[in-house]
C-alpha cells in the first residue's frame, strides 16, 4: 500500500524536535511494508535572518531511511493566512506532480494538521480522486486560535476526508463541536521503537526530576518549578532538569533564584530528539506542566523509558495517564503538582519501569498504533473500491 503524508510542518533534517513524531511515523509505516512518501512545504519565518541569509530555497529531495521525502523551502508571509494558503497549495501542487512522476501515485494521503495541508489534500482529491484522511494535533484548536472563517474553510475538507483521527478522547469532543461533525475517532500518536529499545537507566545518586518543552508561557514551567520548590526546597537528593528553550527562560532562571531553589533546579537547553531519550532516561520521572496539549509526545516518551509521569489533565495525558504509570493534576493548580509530585517520590518503590514500558508498548508502539492505521487504510480503499464500481 502506498501511502503519501502530508504534514503541515515538518523537520528540516533528521534530530529537529518539530513535527519529529510525523517523520516518525511515516518511517514506522515504512518499516512495516508501506510504501510511504512525504511532501512539505516548508515556509521559513522572517524573524529567522539567518536561516533567510544563508539556507537555499526551492525543492530538496531526500531518501530519509526509506521514505521518498520532498521538502520545499520558501518565505512565510506573516499576519496573510489567505495568501499563505494560497501559496502553500501552489507549492504542495508542485511537489504532488513531482513525487508523482518519481514514485507513482499513491494509494492514501495522510494529512497531519489541516492548516494547511488540510488545504491541499483536498485540493489533490478534487483533481485526482485520491483520497485522503487526516490526523489533528494543533493545539491551536484548544486554544482558540482558529478564526471563525478559517474554521468555515475547513468544513468541506473534513467533511471531504475518508477519515478523522484526533490524537486524544478530548481532542475529539472538541474537533467535533469545532467542525460540526461527529466523524472524529482517537488513534494516539506513536513512541518511537528506539525509546523502547534503550535501556532502563536511573541516576546513580539522589533523585531527579524531568520536564522537556518549548519554554513559552502556555507550557507553565513555572507552576512546575513552584510546585517543585514547595515540596522539595532545601532537598539535596532531589532535583529537577528541564530541558528546552524559549521566550521564557530568563524568567524561569529568575524565579527559581527567586524561589531558592536554583542549585536544585538545572535548565539544559535545547536538545536533539537522541538528547531528550538520554536526559529522560537519566531520570527518575517526568513532569508535564502545559495549560494545553492535544496529545503529549514527551509523556509517552517517558513511559517507553519506563519512567513514571504526573501531568496536567490539559487534553491529551487524560487518554494517556492510568494509575499504574502516574497522576493527573488540574491545570495551574501549584498545590495539587507539588502534592502529586511528593506523592510519586514517596511511593516510587510503586512504580516498574518493565510493567510501565509494557503498558505504553501495549498502547503506543509504533507496532499498536500502525496496526490502528491499517485498519483505517483498508477501510478507505474498500470504500474507494464501491464508489468505482
Amino acid at each position: 500500500m502506498h501511502i503519501l503524508i502530508i504534514p503541515s510542518w515538518y523537520p528540516e533534517k533528521q534530530g529537529d524536535v518539530n513535527g519529529s513524531f510525523f517523520r516518525e511515523q511515516a518511517i514506522a509505516l515504512r518499516k512495516r511494508g508501506y510504501k510511504a512518501g512525504v511532501i512539505a512545504p516548508i515556509f521559513r519565518s522572517m524573524r529567522d535572518i539567518k536561516g533567510i541569509v544563508t539556507k537555499k530555497y526551492g525543492t530538496k529531495y531526500q531518501n530519509d531511511e526509506g521514505v521518498n521525502t520532498y521538502r520545499h523551502h520558501t518565505i512565510h508571509v506573516p499576519k496573510m493566512p489567505r495568501l499563505v494558503r494560497i501559496r502553500w497549495i501552489r507549492a504542495g501542487l508542485t511537489l504532488y506532480k513531482r513525487y508523482v512522476k518519481n514514485h507513482g501515485i499513491p494509494d492514501i494521503i495522510h494529512v497531519h494538521s489541516m492548516i494547511n495541508g488540510g488545504f491541499l489534500a483536498y485540493e489533490i482529491k478534487k483533481k485526482f480522486n485520491i483520497p485522503y484522511v487526516i490526523t489533528e494535533h494543533s493545539t491551536a484548536f484548544a486554544r482558540n486560535l482558529i478564526s471563525e472563517d478559517i474554521l468555515s474553510n475547513l468544513e468541506p475538507v473534513v467533511k471531504a476526508s475518508a477519515y478523522n483521527i484526533a490524537v486524544s478522547n478530548e481532542f475529539v469532543k472538541l474537533l467535533n463541536k469545532k467542525t460540526n461533525v461527529t466523524s472524529w475517532q482517537y488513534i494516539p500518536n506513536i513512541v518511537n521503537d528506539e525509546f523502547i529499545a534503550h535501556s532502563f537507566e536511573q541516576p546513580k545518586v539522589g533523585y531527579r526530576f524531568i520536564n522537556v518543552c518549548l519554554l513559552d508561557k502556555k507550557k507553565r514551567v513555572d507552576t512546575l518549578i513552584k510546585s517543585f520548590a514547595q515540596s522539595f526546597k532545601g532537598a539535596k537528593d532531589v532535583t529537577l532538569a528541564v530541558g528546552g528553550d524559549g521566550p521564557e527562560r530568563t524568567y524561569l532562571e529568575q524565579l527559581s533564584i527567586e524561589l531558592g531553589v536554583q542549585k536544585q533546579v538545572g535548565f539544559l537547553g535545547m536538545l536533539t530528539r537522541k538528547q531528550v531519550m538520554e536526559e529522560v532516561a537519566n531520570s527518575n520521572a517526568f513532569i508535564l506542566s502545559s495549560e494545553y496539549e492535544t496529545f503529549g509526545v514527551v509523556v509517552i516518551e517517558a513511559l517507553a523509558l519506563g519512567k513514571p509521569v504526573v501531568a496536567t489533565k490539559c487534553g491529551g495525558p487524560e487518554s494517556i495517564i492510568v494509575d499504574e504509570v502516574g497522576y493527573l493534576v488540574d491545570v495551574n493548580n501549584v498545590e495539587q503538582m507539588a502534592a502529586a509530585m511528593k506523592r510519586l517520590y514517596n511511593n516510587r518503590a510503586k512504580f516498574k519501569s518493565i510493567d510501565i514500558r509494557k503498558y505504553c508498548i501495549n498502547n503506543f508502539s509504533e507496532d499498536a498504533v500502525v496496526n490502528k492505521l491499517d485498519k483505517v487504510y483498508n477501510s478507505v480503499l474498500e470504500l474507494k473500491k464501491k464508489d468505482n464500481t
